[in-house]
């Protein structure tokens, strides 16, 4: 192989900043450091097994059938021994995120308090997820999640409006000691209107898609097994508009490490292809679609037996994800 390794990376279940799709709850971004021959013998060895002609075989389209299910666990069981990572979003969760990340720590942040040093950001994100159904009315945390996202795309101050009083209502039905920990999301219109001011304007593109996020960590995992490597990334229009910042992410202050910038990531550079062209693709095709199948069963416990039988194959792969994690809602204190 190579001095410089190449890395090839897709996505599955991408919607951008439609977070909230009921019908695509997880998405994953994956990538594949394999040999050309081993990836182009693979892929052929697939097209072998299937109805003549195929076309491109998108994971999609092998899992609705018992012969392509049957020929991906092949394919993908003969991958076991290569280098393959994979990094998962929690749609869901992640919107609460990012109703923690653009309000709440942007208002802290104002009175010097870094939400981000000791974990108070992620905490409050959690409870949010998991309490927030509980301790209030359901519905109308729903409704106030899917305004969050409906202001955040559509960039206008009468969203602005909508959201808050999505929040106000959601708020009303709250009880107890989670209730005083909610109100804090009544006190950030400031915060909300300078934000969407600044997506309005062009500035911050892409804020809610999991993409990017999910890339970064999947480089940074990939990295520490291979060094640095050159990225090649099925065609994507977040990720083409993103790669000058990717590239450039370390000049950039860093929220969680006071004073130090953003790690840089280990990449010689971005390019952007497609799996009718690279084998390798194609296979980063199957590995995110495997991988989201069955982060897909964990989450919703949906019976799916070809989740099951993947699983062996495709959790060894997975380096993490922007998920729930109850563990991490603890009561931080502010660092001296």
């Amino acid at each position: 192989m190579p001095a410089t390794p190449t890395v090839y990376a897709d996505e599955s279940n991408s919607t951008g900043e439609n977070l909230l799709d009921p019908a695509q709850p997880i998405f994953c971004a994956a990538g594949v450091y394999v040999d050309a021959d081993l990836a182009r013998s693979v892929v052929d060895g697939v097209k072998a097994q299937m109805a003549a002609p195929l076309g491109e075989p998108k994971y999609t389209l092998l899992s609705k059938t018992p012969k392509g299910r049957s020929a991906l666990l092949t394919a993908l069981g003969s991958l076991t021994d290569q280098t393959i990572r994979a990094y998962l979003a929690h749609k869901r969760f992640m919107v609460t995120t990012k109703l923690v990340d653009m309000l709440v720590e942007q208002l802290a942040f104002e009175t010097g308090y870094n939400m981000y040093a000791d974990g108070a950001a992620p905490a409050l994100a959690n409870m949010l997820h998991y309490a927030a159904g509980v301790s209030g009315d359901g519905d109308a945390f729903d409704r106030m999640l899917h305004t969050f996202i409906n202001a955040a795309r559509r960039r206008s101050k009468a969203s602005a409006d909508e959201l808050f009083a999505a929040m106000a209502a959601y708020q009303a039905t709250t009880e107890g000691p989670f209730s005083d920990i909610s109100e804090i999301l009544l006190h950030t219109r400031s915060q909300a209107d300078d934000t969407f001011a600044t997506i309005a304007s062009g500035k911050l593109l892409d804020y809610l898609d999991p993409a990017v996020p999910c890339l970064v960590e999947l480089c940074h995992g990939l990295g520490a097994e291979l060094g640095d490597f050159a990225l090649v990334h099925d065609a994507s229009k977040t990720i083409e508009r993103q790669a000058p910042q990717l590239l450039t992410a370390h000049e950039l202050p860093d929220p969680a490490r006071p004073g130090q910038n953003l790690p840089r990531l280990p990449l010689t550079g971005i390019t952007f292809s497609d799996s009718t062209t690279a084998p390798e693709l194609q296979l980063a095709d199957w590995v995110a679609g495997a991988v989201r199948q069955w982060a897909t069963r964990n989450t919703t416990g949906q019976d799916d037996p070809f989740a099951d039988a993947l699983e062996e194959i495709v959790q060894p792969w997975v380096l993490g994800g922007i998920w729930p994690d109850l563990e991490s809602v603890t009561n931080p204190r502010r660092l001296d």
